[in-house]
């Protein structure tokens, strides 16, 4: 039964805002956190397979056609990518409330090929003017996530906390620099997923840290001072190498 309204009120409720919290109130109701954990890791793994899906047939296309029919293909792929991606966000947001992500987030953190297809169709102009805000839904999610971790919401292991910031780091580099137009919307989530990163850096061993962070420079502006958060990173990583210091740093 809660599965059932989960997938109505992701896909098939016409007043879908009413029926998403809707369920929400009874998934925080519901007397098995257990059983809630269950179903909504399903539905995660549903809908990242099929974004992971689409993206992978977008930025490896492995069809033939004339160039309207591929056109309209590719255009599909994206719209499914950023369809079930909203689904991933409204699913990551019950999975956080009710303290049942860690499996999410482990999942989250083991993406290599995933954000490769992304980085993938992303270096692609062709999304701007179809799915202008696939990027910044994927990022959500991550954001979303990676909070959780770095707040302690949600524990994680090192190699857990090494690998989401790892996977992700580069997608978050590309959207911010190149990719994508920055609306205020996305130049929020950007910020945040920065400090959220440089906060689970920061839990990382020196080395683990070490190399993370040097990726971290394109967090810098044209004002040093316009990025605290930055700054605040390299300081606590030089601190902790000057008592524990690496034999080569």
């Amino acid at each position: 039964m809660l599965h059932g309204l989960i997938l109505s009120a992701l896909h098939n409720h016409p007043n879908m805002a009413f029926a998403k919290a809707f369920v929400a109130k009874l998934l925080r109701d519901f007397s098995s956190k257990e059983a809630a954990k269950r179903v909504l890791d399903g539905a995660f793994q549903s809908s990242l397979k099929i974004v992971k899906e689409s993206l992978e047939e977008y930025s490896s296309p492995d069809f033939r056609g004339d160039h309207n029919e591929i056109e309209a293909i590719q255009r599909l792929n994206l719209h499914t990518a950023m369809t079930n991606g909203r689904h991933l966000v409204w699913l990551v947001e019950r999975m956080i409330e009710l303290r049942v992500a860690d499996t999410a987030v482990q999942e989250w953190s083991n993406q290599a090929a995933f954000t490769a297809d992304l980085l993938r169709a992303l270096r692609d102009d062709a999304w701007r003017n179809i799915v202008p805000g696939l990027p910044a839904v994927e990022l959500r999610c991550t954001c979303k996530l990676s909070n959780a971790v770095a707040t302690g919401t949600i524990l994680a292991t090192r190699q857990v906390r090494m690998k989401i910031v790892k996977d992700w780091l580069p997608v978050l580099i590309l959207c911010k620099d190149y990719a994508t137009p920055m609306m205020p919307s996305h130049k929020t989530i950007y910020v945040e997923l920065e400090d959220t990163f440089l906060r689970i850096i920061s839990t990382l061993p020196l080395s683990d840290a070490q190399e993370l962070l040097q990726q971290c420079l394109s967090f810098s502006t044209r004002n040093v001072e316009g990025c605290p958060h930055l700054i605040s990173a390299f300081t606590t990583w030089f601190r902790r190498a000057n008592r524990f210091p690496l034999p080569d740093m």
